[in-house]
């Protein structure tokens, strides 16, 4: 797909992360121009300083996803910039040490905790779609991906208010494809599995870390890259075919039964396979 997005633009939210800078690189890699839109502006320059040094064309904008003016003048800075917006990915999300501490369960939650993981995961996507829509609308053509998760598709004991938030991005994808496919935009969702982070431990417990990875059934760690070039395969025309899905990159977590592990310890305790 070298090369296939070139003349194109692509917006990414939250784009001076770990997968919205691999997005940014992959997307850049086949051609397009990127805006990294963050709302560190800092970061979000580190990350575009580093594809134009490179070779590839980005531009840093700050955003805050959840203030709608502020959303209508990142897509404004972007068409400005490089005059135009065929590629929305939304992957801006409410992911911080605070978050993940206090989203738990549903008695637990704090209804700050719950406005604020859908003001960032769910509002800031839909703002963000509606205000790139008119540019893609003009031309009849453009790619909308938003960023969902594993966690809202299936129960967790804990994360209630972010799993909601991403389970309602997949119906959102489903709406923006019925609203205005015929009219040349596609919309879908990443259903992402769990990508440890580089100091997991600031976060998560090594032993929460190793039961999450040996539930992938691929032999690696997920890394940004894995899920960024499927982000680049949904904006490209390669995906033609495909509007109002929920795309799964989550390395085989989702594709076998809870129990597997405990069944595979099992019969190896008593002899009764090879695993």
């Amino acid at each position: 797909m070298a090369n296939s997005l070139l003349g194109r633009v692509a917006v990414i939210t939250g784009g001076a992360g770990g997968i919205g800078r691999a997005s940014a690189l992959a997307l850049g890699d086949m051609g397009a121009k990127v805006v990294i839109a963050d709302i560190s502006i800092d970061a979000a320059r580190k990350v575009a300083e580093g594809l134009n040094s490179d070779g590839l064309e980005a531009h840093a904008v700050q955003v805050d996803v959840v203030d709608e003016a502020s959303v209508k003048a990142m897509v404004d800075e972007a068409k400005d910039v490089f005059g135009r917006v065929d590629i929305l990915y939304a992957n801006a999300a409410a992911l911080d040490l605070e978050m993940q501490q206090h989203d738990r369960d549903v008695i637990s939650m704090d209804p700050e905790i719950w406005d604020r993981a859908m003001a960032v995961n769910l509002k800031g996507a839909m703002l963000c779609c509606k205000h790139v829509l008119p540019d893609m609308l003009e031309r009849k053509a453009g790619s909308i991906v938003l960023a969902s998760s594993g966690m809202g598709f299936q129960g967790e004991i804990t994360r209630s208010a972010y799993a909601a938030s991403k389970a309602a991005l997949m119906m959102l994808a489903k709406s923006l494809a019925a609203q205005y496919g015929k009219r040349g935009v596609r919309a879908n969702a990443v259903q992402i599995g769990y990508l440890p982070p580089q100091d997991a431990s600031k976060s998560t417990l090594p032993e929460v870390v190793d039961i999450l990875v040996r539930h992938n059934l691929v032999p690696y760690k997920l890394e940004p890259r894995h899920i960024a070039d499927v982000v680049a395969f949904l904006a490209s025309d390669a995906a033609s075919a495909i509007t109002g899905q929920t795309i799964v990159a989550d390395g085989g977590f989702s594709a076998h039964t809870p129990t597997m592990n405990d069944m595979i310890n099992f019969m190896s305790r008593s002899g009764l396979n090879e695993m």
